[in-house]
């Protein structure tokens, strides 16, 4: 037994060690030694201490919170594919962004209108997949795609509309769609914690809801599942973290549609470690996706968005087969 939890632990090992050699590798080298025993430059300093440990950090929180997302709503909809950014859930929360623009505000150091809007956003996109999912053929597959498909596209138009309609920020917006680190610091970091922590409870609390509704809805609720009250947590939990990793770093679809899959082969199906190690292996893929885009091209930068769904495309046309096999 004692074997068995250390072997849950062991991918935060392995994300922590990866983190570690992360630092290492960008536009140039900087060893974490030399830093230590400050035998480095003032610049170098700066670039490991102030860019690159709270992009990593950064990226580690938003891997998590897809991850996470991505194992909660597959097991709310009891299907393989469902993802907050193939849902198009992600495509909401950018929308919100993009609207936040227009109507900013601030209350206190910790909330925003981008990070309200955002929130709304995913919300309202999620209630609707969850909405067209239930009215057309129940939460078969083919439905779920083309439900999250119409309404990921639509917030979309509406946030290229907006955003032609400010006449500013395209730049932005573009690097936003295809998912960044770039240029994220400390002051982000403090931003994203404090929700990305609520947002993990709120994930991890989904567990032993979700591990009833796998035998069905109706058998669910004849066990005594409170199926609206699940119904309510799971979407607020799942748009909490969707919107907090898309404030984070912008679209980034895919992570949490093989996170799950993977920890699932591996920890079993019990979601209350498949939802803790689908936090995990999501930190990894995206630390390693992120890691990759910043040295592949050094100085320059490939957006992670593009690493992660080259990543994901084959997977899930890889899914979709074994599902229809």
């Amino acid at each position: 037994m004692k074997c068995k939890k250390v072997f849950y632990f062991f991918p935060l090992v392995v994300l922590l060690v990866l983190c570690f050699l992360s630092c290492c590798f960008g536009a140039k080298f900087i060893s974490p030694i030399s830093v230590i025993t400050k035998n480095v430059s003032k610049i170098d300093f700066t670039i490991f201490c102030n860019l690159r440990i709270p992009r990593i950090l950064i990226c580690v929180l938003c891997g998590a919170l897809l991850g996470g997302t991505g194992a909660v709503f597959q097991g709310f909809f009891r299907n393989p594919l469902a993802d907050s950014g193939i849902l198009g859930i992600s495509s909401g929360a950018t929308f919100g962004v993009v609207l936040s623009v227009f109507f900013p505000f601030s209350v206190g150091a910790f909330f925003s209108s981008v990070s309200l809007f955002a929130f709304v956003g995913a919300l309202i996109s999620a209630s609707c997949i969850f909405i067209f999912s239930k009215i057309f053929l129940g939460n078969s597959s083919v439905t779920l795609l083309l439900s999250g498909t119409v309404v990921g596209t639509f917030f979309s138009s509406l946030s290229s509309i907006l955003v032609l309609l400010s006449k500013k920020n395209m730049n932005t917006f573009f690097a936003w769609n295809l998912g960044s680190f770039n240029v994220k610091g400390w002051e982000d970091f403090l931003l994203l914690v404090i929700p990305a922590c609520v947002a993990f409870l709120l994930l991890q609390l989904c567990a032993k809801h979700l591990d009833i509704l796998v035998c069905g809805e109706d058998s669910a609720k004849a066990l005594g599942l409170d199926y609206n009250f699940v119904k309510t947590f799971v979407l607020v939990a799942g748009t909490l973290a969707t919107s907090c990793a898309v404030c984070a770093g912008g679209i980034i679809s895919f992570v949490g549609l093989i996170a799950p899959h993977f920890v699932r082969k591996i920890f079993g199906a019990a979601h209350k470690v498949l939802i803790f190690e689908s936090m995990i292996f999501g930190a990894i893929l995206l630390l390693v996706s992120d890691t990759v885009a910043r040295t592949l091209i050094a100085p320059s930068e490939i957006p992670v968005g593009i690493i992660t769904s080259l990543i994901g495309v084959p997977f899930f046309i890889y899914a979709l087969f074994k599902m229809n096999g």
